[in-house]
């Protein structure tokens, strides 16, 4: 083999050995985001699940006084509407 093809073989090898460097670093960061979204998510969801759990008997203690108000509310209004109506009441006073 003559030197100048030993040279081509030898800047082959130090190129390849240079790729298979930098495809491994890019599988390991690959690896290490997928870790990191999965961790992201676990928490996202893992704050939303807590946060329902803690808060959802305060929730529904508001929503049951809600639901009364609006019922005062209803029965408010079905005891108006048996009143008489005061403003015929007025106008014939006059």
């Amino acid at each position: 083999m003559e030197w100048q093809d030993r040279d081509k073989i030898d800047e082959l090898l130090e190129l390849t050995r240079e790729n298979n460097k930098i495809l491994r670093s890019m599988h390991r960061r690959f690896v290490w985001g997928q870790i990191m979204t999965v961790l992201y998510w676990m928490i996202i969801l893992g704050v939303a699940g807590w946060a329902y759990v803690y808060l959802q008997p305060y929730l529904q203690q508001y929503l049951n006084v809600y639901q009364n108000v609006l019922s005062a509310l209803a029965g408010l209004e079905e005891k108006s509407q048996a009143l008489p109506d005061l403003g015929k009441i007025l106008q014939g006073k006059r």
